[in-house]
């Protein structure tokens, strides 16, 4: 009787510890599920009665001090404070919180408790690039510079597509490329060019010429690409620095491991017969579409070598085409000579193809030297053989840069719209022997 007696007491022991246990469980899904939905709120005043209800879930304390420092009309920087060291008291091994404490902490001016606490994201989080470019920020801020981009450079050597954003902080807090070289850019050739990009777009080219100078040295022996130097030449032509662009355009293509492609007789065209590919940059030929107008090479068919330029006109347009062309590096006041070959088969209207010469040393009147015809090739129309086009020119005594272009102008007659198809070769620009002025 006894033993029946402790045998049920025994189960009813049982039964209400599982109950118990149960129960326990069961509120505690509950209280999780409720304090989920109240965090998922968009009522901050749920967030509150979340983080009350779940007082050791971190992320909650957290996100109300993300609210307070952010929301401008019901921010309360100690309150966030205090809502982020609860964050970290809970869960002390988040970079994240950490730093957004650290955050809070310089808004409300106690800048050595955030440095206390950009340091220990940095211990929880050493190989981030998020916590070494925040840190680096806020030391520059403090106007520490040589710390700041020590962790920069730490910031860079880890995630490299910060490097515009991290240059453009750098110089303006010292406007010093050698020192931003030295401390806070590490010797990776993506970030040389990310920083070329930056003085690029900010019209600084003193400073991407030295970035570039950087970036050689430090990567002799490997090929660079060259159409990443193609902004940089563009920023030195815009701004007339055509001696320059000569300069770090034989650099580049020396970088890219591309021959020399200037032609015979100390010719200053790059790649006057057309035997290399287009290279669409730099001092060699550029071009662009255009409605009406198809151009490819013509294998087979040349004034010499290989190939030549095959432009066809299909008839559909009255166009004004200038698609294709290069700039120069010449000398001022120096007597040149420029030639092509041409031909020509079935090119209707009044206005063919012919070759024009810009100079583009006279930002102010621009039209000055493109309007005068001694710097124009004769139009080349209707069927016409392999036939020398050439002029002779003396370079003002300001001019350093031209621009050779293949033109077509729109014509002014009925019938307007051409149709055909021009080759050309050979081009050439060589200094020539001044001539002998005679006597009276």
């Amino acid at each position: 009787m006894e033993a029946r007696v402790a045998n049920s007491t025994a189960r009813w022991a049982i039964w209400a510890a599982i109950t118990i246990a149960s129960g326990i469980l069961v509120w505690g899904a509950v209280r999780h599920a409720v304090a989920q939905h109240w965090a998922n709120a968009s009522n901050p005043d749920q967030w509150m009665r979340a983080a009350e209800l779940e007082p050791s879930n971190a992320e909650n304390w957290y996100r109300l001090g993300r609210y307070r420092q952010l929301d401008f009309e019901h921010t309360d920087i100690p309150l966030a404070i205090s809502f982020y060291g609860r964050a970290t008291e809970i869960n002390p091994v988040s970079a994240l919180y950490w730093m957004d404490l650290a955050g809070a902490y310089e808004t409300n001016r106690q800048y050595s408790q955030a440095e206390q606490a950009f340091r220990t994201a940095q211990q929880d989080y050493p190989i981030s690039a998020e916590v070494a470019w925040r840190f680096g920020n806020f030391l520059l801020r403090q106007d520490r510079v040589d710390e700041g981009f020590q962790q920069i450079h730490h910031a860079l050597s880890v995630d490299p597509s910060l490097t515009m954003l991290a240059v453009s902080v750098c110089w303006r807090s010292t406007q010093d490329i050698d020192r931003i070289l030295a401390s806070a850019l590490p010797e990776k050739p993506g970030v040389y060019w990310g920083a070329i990009g930056f003085f690029v777009d900010a019209n600084q080219p003193d400073q991407a010429v030295t970035v570039w100078k950087k970036l050689l040295a430090t990567t002799a022996g490997t090929s660079l690409p060259l159409e990443k130097a193609y902004p940089l030449l563009d920023l030195l032509l815009n701004l007339g620095r055509a001696n320059d662009a000569r300069d770090i355009w034989g650099q580049a293509i020396a970088a890219a491991g591309i021959q020399s492609d200037f032609g015979p007789g100390g010719s200053l065209i790059w790649n006057g017969g057309f035997e290399s590919d287009l290279l669409n940059g730099g001092l060699a030929w550029r071009y662009r579409p255009l409605d009406g107008v198809a151009m490819k090479f013509e294998e087979g068919d040349a004034h010499s070598g290989n190939r030549s330029l095959r432009v066809d006109f299909d008839g559909s347009s009255n166009v004004d085409f200038e698609s294709i062309w290069q700039w120069v590096v010449v000398k001022p006041n120096t007597h040149y000579r420029f030639s092509a070959y041409l031909r020509s088969a079935d090119l209707t209207t009044d206005s063919g193809i012919f070759f024009q010469i810009e100079d583009h040393s006279h930002p102010t009147n621009p039209e000055q030297f493109k309007q005068d015809p001694t710097r124009s090739t004769p139009n080349v129309i209707a069927t016409q053989p392999w036939s020398l086009n050439d002029l002779e020119f003396v370079t003002g005594p300001d001019t350093q840069l031209l621009r050779i272009v293949l033109r077509r102008t729109p014509s002014g007659r009925f019938g307007n719209k051409i149709s055909g198809t021009a080759w050309v070769d050979d081009v050439s620009l060589v200094p020539a022997p001044t001539p002998a002025v005679a006597n009276p």
